[in-house]
C-alpha cells in the first residue's frame, strides 16, 4: 500500500535541507524538460517513471529495514514501510537519465558498434559515474542529516556511509540503464516501450535484490559489511 505523508517538521535535524532541495528539483525539472523537448513525453516517461517506482521500492525497503533514515522532509511516502522523500525518487530518475546519457556519449566515443556490448560498457559507465557522485554526495548528506546512516552498522565505511552502500550505487544504475537500452533499441511501437519499461521493473529489480542481496552476504563474510 503506497500512502503520502507530510512532515509538519521541515528542516528538523538537518542543515541546508532547503538548499538541498531546491537544486534536486531544478535539475530534475530541466532534465525532465531537456528529455520532453528531444525525445517526446513517451520517451521521456520510460526514462524517468520506471527508476521512479524502483527507487521508491528499494530506498522505502532499506528505511525499513533500519538501515538509515530521512529526517526533516516535506513529503514522504512509502511502499514497503518505510518513509521516503519525494524528493529522493526523483533524484534517482534525474540520476539514471543523466549518467545513462553521459555513459552513451562517452561510450560511443570510443565504441560504435550497437551490440549487447556496447550495453554493457555504457551501462558500466553510467554505473561508475553514479558511484563517483555519490563518493562526494553521501559524506555531504551525511555530515548535513540528509540521509543519517545507523550507527550499528558494521563493516568498512567511507566518511561513516557504509561502503556496501556504493555497491549497491552501481547495480541500481548499472541494471535499469541495461533494461532501458535493451527497451530503447527493441522494435516495438513507443507505447508498448512505455508498458514494457514500467512492467520490466519487476524483473529489474529482483535482479538487483538478488545481486545486491549476494554482494552484501559476501561482504559481511570477509569482514567488509
Amino acid at each position: 500500500m503506497i500512502y503520502l505523508k507530510i512532515n509538519q517538521n521541515f528542516g528538523e535535524q538537518t542543515q541546508f535541507l532547503f538548499f538541498f532541495i531546491i537544486t534536486i528539483l531544478i535539475v530534475w525539472l530541466v532534465l525532465v524538460l531537456f528529455s520532453y523537448r528531444r525525445y517526446g513525453w513517451k520517451r521521456t516517461t520510460m526514462y524517468f517513471l520506471p527508476m521512479i517506482i524502483a527507487a521508491l521500492f528499494i530506498e522505502s525497503a532499506g528505511v525499513a529495514s533500519g538501515r538509515y533514515y530521512y529526517p526533516g522532509y516535506l513529503l514522504y511516502l512509502s511502499v514497503v514501510g518505510g518513509g521516503v522523500p519525494l524528493i529522493i525518487v526523483l533524484a534517482w530518475s534525474a540520476n539514471l537519465f543523466l549518467f545513462l546519457h553521459i555513459g552513451k556519449y562517452v561510450t560511443l566515443k570510443f565504441y560504435d558498434r550497437h551490440n549487447y556490448l556496447q550495453i554493457i560498457l555504457i551501462s558500466f559507465l553510467a554505473g561508475i559515474i553514479g558511484v563517483c557522485l555519490d563518493l562526494l554526495e553521501d559524506p555531504i548528506a551525511h555530515h548535513n542529516n540528509w540521509w543519517i546512516w545507523a550507527g550499528s552498522l558494521r563493516g568498512v565505511k567511507f566518511f561513516e556511509v557504509p561502503i556496501i552502500n556504493f555497491v549497491g550505487w552501481f547495480y541500481l544504475i548499472f541494471f535499469m540503464s541495461v533494461a532501458t537500452i535493451l527497451i530503447e533499441r527493441s522494435s516495438f511501437s513507443e507505447n508498448r516501450k512505455v508498458l514494457i519499461s514500467i512492467s520490466s521493473i519487476s524483473i529489474t529489480g529482483i535482479v538487483i535484490f538478488l545481486t545486491h542481496g549476494a554482494t552484501l552476504k559476501l561482504f559481511q563474510m570477509i569482514g567488509l559489511a
